[in-house]
């Protein structure tokens, strides 16, 4: 190239989206109608259901004149691999990849924000960006957690936000952290999934673990993993709505907290390499940690969620 000339700017990515759900027919509806609004288009929408009615299925043909949207069943019936049975489906055209909930609502700009950050990534080392979940506002942590935090990580941070450290421990973004470009992105050493975008051959390469049912930090172990060799970032501007949908998975209070307790000791050791006495002293510690927060907010089905922490 001529010397002076200027860099011309790369041509946008084409995208597809893929959505595993689960018993949430009323809830894709919503969510296909946020899509719709989308300024940049996704190129295709895959839909994988694993759910014991065909009323996701008519949903979807019901939608399939206005957006792109393609309908897989799946057998798994686990967030996780109906995730990568959607990604191996997914066009050659698309260099990314967005993983949304069935019950995520996305501004008209949410698509566009992500995606000019992937368009200008010249070295192409962004591995994945997650989307702001909007009425989400992690506080700065008390003095007391900090405290904990720093024993768990062995390090000082002054909210942990975008962490991944001691046994398994993630911490979303207060979104007060210092952030690059013009304020826009915060780097992170895990991304969650509720609506998160990947570089399609680091995705590829490692893919989501296969946990089983809700998949709980399915997120953390892929997103951990390609943070090994691409750069993770929280979007600030980019947004979404959560609505929190329900469905039979996440009303078993004890088998959530059993899988939370044996996934995050996956992550501890098969991502953050914890092994022996490390992990076993820190994994106790942040069951009682873990116990006395059960304890003090005392929320629908606490009682279940100690049992599961411990047995």
């Amino acid at each position: 190239m001529p010397e002076n000339q200027p860099l011309t700017t790369p041509a946008a990515p084409r995208f597809s989206l893929v959505i595993a759900t689960y018993e949430r027919a009323d809830e894709l509806a919503i969510t296909f109608a946020g899509i719709e609004t989308q300024t940049r288009k996704p190129l295709e929408i895959l839909v994988v259901d694993s759910s014991r009615d065909d009323r996701a299925r008519t949903v979807c043909e019901q939608w399939a004149a206005r957006i792109p949207v393609r309908y897989i069943f799946s057998n798994a019936r686990s967030a996780a691999k109906q995730r990568n049975e959607g990604a191996d489906l997914v066009s050659q055209s698309s260099s990314v990849i967005g993983f949304m909930d069935d019950d995520i609502t996305l501004r008209p700009d949410t698509c566009e924000k992500i995606l000019t950050v992937f368009q200008h990534d010249i070295d192409q080392k962004t591995g994945g960006i997650s989307v702001r979940i909007d009425d989400v506002h992690r506080p700065i942590p008390s003095r007391l957690t900090r405290l904990y935090y720093r024993i768990q990580a062995g390090y000082p941070h002054p909210t942990y936000g975008g962490r991944l450290f001691g046994p398994g421990i993630n911490c979303l973004p207060t979104y007060l952290e210092p952030a690059e470009q013009n304020g826009t992105l915060i780097p992170a050493d895990w991304l969650n999934s509720g609506c998160v975008f990947y570089r399609r051959e680091p995705f590829l390469r490692e893919r989501f673990p296969a946990f089983e049912g809700y998949s709980f930090m399915e997120d953390v172990h892929l997103s951990a993993r390609i943070g090994k060799t691409h750069r993770l970032y929280f979007h600030t501007t980019a947004t979404c709505g959560h609505r929190e949908g329900t469905n039979s998975q996440k009303s078993d209070h004890l088998a959530m907290a059993r899988m939370r307790i044996r996934n995050q000791r996956i992550v501890a050791r098969e991502v953050q390499g914890l092994r022996g006495f490390p992990l076993a002293w820190k994994f106790l510690l942040h069951r009682v940690f873990s116990s006395v927060a059960i304890l003090r907010s005392r929320e629908i089905g606490w009682q279940q969620s100690l049992k599961g922490t411990w047995f």
